[in-house]
């Protein structure tokens, strides 16, 4: 599985992390829009738990080490 550095998580104006970024970031997504039918889909989880369609903005308190985002069966990285 790809680690990446935690430091990749990036909090925007409102205090959250947009995942279509993070998904690119962490190369699971090629692109922000990508990401964003990743989501809607259902196919998006972090550590385990699956993200709302529709929901792009997360909370940063889900994010640090050791943390998995996964997307579907096959595309995997680890925050370190």
């Amino acid at each position: 599985m790809p680690e990446f550095p935690l430091s990749i998580v990036e909090v925007n104006d409102e205090g959250k992390v947009y995942l279509g970024k993070l998904l690119v970031d962490v190369c699971i997504a090629k692109s922000t829009g990508e990401a964003r039918r990743l989501v809607d889909g259902g196919g998006v989880k972090i550590n385990g738990e699956a993200v709302a369609p529709k929901c792009y903005n997360v909370d940063p308190a889900l994010f640090s080490a050791g943390t998995t985002i996964q997307a579907g069966k096959k595309r995997w990285a680890r925050l370190v």
